[in-house]
């Protein structure tokens, strides 16, 4: 698969357009601790080096004159820092590093654009953002462990690693113009409620979703790496452009999920696992899927799976479903039988904890051994005998 792997802006342009003040204290870095503090940096177009606010700073901090800076803007352990401003700052060149800021409210940034790096890393008192202008660029993104209740002010067009957890209080995230994501983007244990919008996603390296409440993505059209779903409650999720992913799918422990829907994907280049879904009954949404380049790994209630074009199984297959219909397991083993299933199979009915269980031992279920022909069109009825079938239909044949 060729996925496209945009190349991110760096912020190294800034040294090509903004030249250091002579009138700019030498670096690698000034220390702060106050606005008055902050005066050193007034005359600065650009300063080369990283910007430090101590840890006694407090109260109302603010850095303004000063417009690009080559290095961090970092505070760390500042717990009576209430606030930080800035007039004219459009660019950091390293991390907008903010950590363990107890009481700290306002961000005002009504210039900033462009950073390398965003670490904000336990800000509890932190509820909101004022970025007049958005951030727009940005290599790597992480947010941990405010009060956040939207990330309005992070207007990214593409970033490289986006890590959005334990805000508890993020009921939604709206990023318009994201379309690339070139290594990860990762939302975990924010607030259950979350609603996630990305609109303009075409392609990522990685998703993973843990914890949310509703997820679009409805330009999304390739998936470099694996895509993960977990503890969602969400009813339903569609990909109607996703064509293909480089690894693994996987939707497990949603358990208001009832409905999925790929209507174009045809390659799943890792594993599939649908597991602990207790409303999905049925997975018979993926018409165009064709290979799946290692397992299938399917543990629900569900009693309907269909995938006509699916001609290529190239792992095993292990599936457990509190269906008492025989007939699902004739389908997998009949692919089994046909060579389109590679590896292992073993199924399943009548599983009592196929939503809790995966592992292939088990009390009270049954397992279905026999074929059907009328099963068969679970996959593609078309798809070549290989191995031992197609030598045995070779045999039968001449």
């Amino acid at each position: 698969m060729a996925f496209k792997k945009f190349i991110l802006p760096t912020l190294a342009f800034a040294g090509a357009v903004i030249a250091q003040s002579d009138d700019c204290p030498d670096g690698p870095s000034v220390e702060i601790s106050s606005s008055s503090d902050a005066q050193v940096l007034a005359n600065c177009e650009r300063y080369d080096g990283d910007i430090i606010i101590t840890e006694e700073a407090s109260g109302t901090l603010q850095i303004n004159g000063v417009q690009a800076i080559s290095g961090d803007l970092r505070a760390n352990n500042a717990t009576q820092l209430t606030s930080i401003s800035s007039d004219q700052l459009n660019s950091i060149g390293g991390v907008f590093d903010l950590e363990r800021l107890t009481i700290l409210s306002s961000l005002q940034f009504t210039s900033l654009t462009n950073v390398n790096g965003i670490k904000w890393i336990s800000l509890p008192a932190l509820q909101s953002l004022n970025f007049g202008q958005g951030i727009r660029r940005a290599n790597n993104v992480e947010i941990s462990d405010t009060a956040l209740t939207s990330l309005d002010g992070i207007e990214l067009e593409a970033v490289g690693t986006m890590n959005i957890n334990n805000n508890n209080y993020l009921a939604e995230v709206d990023v318009n113009s994201l379309s690339n994501v070139t290594r990860g983007l990762t939302f975990a244990a924010n607030s259950r409620d979350l609603k996630i919008s990305l609109p303009n996603l075409e392609s990522a390296a990685n998703l993973t979703f843990i914890n949310t409440s509703d997820i679009s993505m409805p330009s999304l059209s390739e998936v470099g790496g694996s895509m993960g779903f977990y503890f969602g409650s969400f009813e339903e999720f569609a990909a109607p452009n996703l064509t293909e992913t480089g690894n693994d799918i996987a939707f497990v422990s949603c358990g208001s999920l009832n409905n999925l829907s790929f209507p174009e994907l045809t390659t799943i280049g890792g594993g599939f696992l649908v597991a602990n879904n207790t409303e999905l009954e049925a997975v018979d949404q993926f018409p165009k899927l064709k290979t799946i380049a290692g397992a299938l790994d399917f543990r629900g209630v569900f009693e309907n799976v269909t995938f006509p074009a699916l001609g290529d199984v190239r792992g095993g297959a292990n599936v457990e479903s509190s269906t008492q219909d025989d007939t699902l397991c004739n389908a997998f083993n009949r692919a089994s039988d046909r060579g389109i299933i590679k590896g292992k199979t073993s199924c399943k009915v009548n599983e009592a904890n196929s939503q809790t269980n995966g592992s292939s031992t088990s009390s009270g279920g049954s397992s279905s051994s026999s074929s059907s022909a009328a099963d068969s069109s679970i996959f593609d009825p078309s798809a070549p005998l290989t191995g031992l079938s197609a030598i045995i239909a070779a045999i039968l044949f001449i």
